[in-house]
């Protein structure tokens, strides 16, 4: 049984400066999720850890940063890690100073896909073939894979018979990545299904793919399996999911399961809550009280109308709940005290203009002018 771990755009040295009050816990996290992906491998007996592209989230990380990430993959007791450059860490040959160094620190059993060509591991005991689709720059309109269509189907057959060949890529994909301008290596499906390989495993978009494929077992004679990892660690509120890898296994009959592996530390979520009655607003709370919340970053809209003594109790517990979450932002510009004729006979005299005006938005059922003309008036008081 061959095992692998695949994954891809960690991001290393993202500076987080959209999070000041949190900016050193999100770096960390990431460094963390590399730590945890190598004992997983190591507890699952994996050969090979690959990862396609974005090790890095900028080719001017700090040298600390390099060694920091080195030392962590050196912890990975299988044959090989394999690293492919992505359009944030791009490779540009022996200038290249962000490799440099990482080729200094790396040891032996890490190797670099820094050209495109086919990489044979029979050197390191591993009967797989990498056919390698580098980046060299942060952009491109040409993929990186188009030196594959040279390789004949003779060629990809010159490995050992149960040995297994695998596209390392890194850009969009027609009909899946977000890529409008077609600036980020951008691939077709057709020119990966009709590449000489068994598999692959392409980084660059932040959400797995397939998303419904965990568990299956698939034949390596069909069309090669594409398999996108996704960020090991979100990065954003455009990056609902809590972070992911691939665990990969081919047996002796060269059937593949795939397994989607639950990575991250944080999740970025985004919530629309609409509040109407005391029901809405207790289950508001009994949301915000929930565990999960420790690690998430919560963006929330609060929209509606609910009584003054209901809106001044949720501001007091959404101020107690902002101390202790991680991180959360609210924005309550569309939630407004409901105005109801109690609270009209309770702050104007009966039969004065405000009271009468007042009384007949209610009557009504305007509530747009009901609150525009509620707010004047308190404004006219102060």
């Amino acid at each position: 049984m061959l095992k692998i771990l695949a994954s891809a755009d960690y991001h290393l040295g993202m500076k987080f400066a959209g999070y000041p009050d949190v900016q050193e816990e999100l770096a960390e996290a990431r460094f963390l999720t590399l730590e945890r992906l190598v004992a997983t491998a190591n507890e699952q007996g994996c050969a090979l850890f690959l990862i396609a592209g974005d090790l890095f989230d900028r080719v001017t990380v700090s040298a600390r940063d390099v060694q920091r990430a080195s030392v962590l993959l050196s912890r990975f007791q299988g044959q090989l890690v394999a690293v492919l450059p992505g359009n944030h860490d791009f490779y540009t040959g022996a200038s290249s100073t962000l490799w440099s160094r990482f080729s200094e620190e790396a040891g032996d059993r890490i190797l670099l896909l820094n050209k495109p060509k086919v990489f044979d591991l029979d050197h390191y005991d591993l009967n797989i073939r990498l056919y390698a689709g580098p980046c060299d720059s942060k952009h491109s309109q040409s993929n990186a894979i188009s030196w594959m269509g040279e390789q004949t189907t003779s060629s990809a057959s010159a490995q050992v018979e149960d040995g297994l060949s695998i596209g390392v890529a890194h850009g969009s994909i027609e009909g899946i990545s977000p890529d409008a301008q077609g600036l980020y290596f951008p691939m077709k499906r057709g020119e990966l299904d009709d590449a000489p390989v068994d598999l692959w495993i392409i980084g660059h978009t932040h959400r797995q793919h397939p998303s419904e494929e965990s568990g299956k077992k698939t034949d390596t004679s069909a069309s090669p399996l594409v398999l996108i990892p996704g960020t090991p660690e979100a990065d954003g509120f455009d990056c609902s999911h809590g972070g992911t890898a691939w665990m990969i296994e081919m047996d002796q009959k060269r059937q593949i399961r795939i397994e989607s592996l639950s990575t991250g530390t944080y999740r970025f979520v985004q919530e629309e809550h609409n509040l109407e009655s005391a029901d809405d607003v207790q289950r508001l709370e009994k949301r915000l009280g929930v565990e999960e919340m420790e690690s998430t970053l919560l963006r929330l809209k609060l929209s509606g109308r609910i009584s003054g003594g209901q809106l001044a109790e949720l501001r007091q517990v959404l101020r107690e709940t902002e101390q202790s979450m991680f991180f959360l932002q609210i924005d309550d510009s569309l939630l407004l005290e409901r105005i109801s004729e109690q609270t009209v006979e309770a702050e104007f005299t009966e039969g004065s203009f405000p009271y009468r005006l007042l009384k007949s938005l209610i009557a009504a059922e305007d509530f747009e002018a009901l609150q525009t003309a509620y707010a004047l008036l308190q404004e006219q008081k102060r």
